[in-house]
């Protein structure tokens, strides 16, 4: 019981612990990795016969999380109006619940890639979360980066947003 006990507080401890000045490099599937505070967890799904990995991962005031979606088997690249019907269908999907309200969208320039990203709010538990979540389409492949957290804590997802949304990097040798 006295090891339970330990056991607890450490955990405790661990979770509550400042974090360390940096980051742990993710190296995802389909050739790309991202940083995360720390290592996260991950897992693969299946549907539709389109495999994803879903890497996740929180800190004290922000949940992280990355999808990769291999979408055909066969590499190439994808074209525009399957890209937008992918971005609105996916943006619709990140909004659906009740209480949540579409803040603000934008396209991010890149000459290789198709960049786009969403912000949200939604009530929970009472309380108003942002969310921030980037759609990128390349090769054959959708990439979904999220990250959210408290409202009133805006000002530090904010910054955790942009070192985690400017971590991702693409293995260059992959492009045809």
């Amino acid at each position: 019981m006295d090891m339970l006990i330990l056991k607890i507080i450490l955990i405790g401890f661990l979770c509550l612990a400042p974090e360390k000045d940096g980051w742990v490099r993710i190296n995802g599937d389909n050739y790309i990795s991202f940083s995360f505070p720390s290592r996260g967890e991950r897992f693969k799904k299946e549907v539709n016969n389109m495999r994803s990995w879903i890497f996740q991962t929180k800190n004290i005031t922000c949940v992280f999380g990355v999808v990769c979606t291999q979408l055909t088997k066969e590499k190439g690249v994808l074209d525009e109006y399957t890209i937008n019907q992918l971005y609105i269908s996916m943006k619709k999907e990140s909004v659906s619940m009740p209480t949540a309200k579409l803040t603000g969208e934008k396209r991010i320039p890149d000459a290789e890639t198709d960049i786009r990203e969403i912000s949200y709010t939604i009530m929970k538990d009472g309380e108003e979360m942002t969310y921030f979540k980037r759609f990128i389409f390349r090769d054959n492949c959708m990439y979904q980066l999220t990250i959210g957290g408290k409202t009133e804590d805006l000002e530090e997802l904010n910054s955790q947003r942009d070192k985690f949304f400017n971590s991702v990097k693409f293995d260059q040798n992959t492009r045809k």
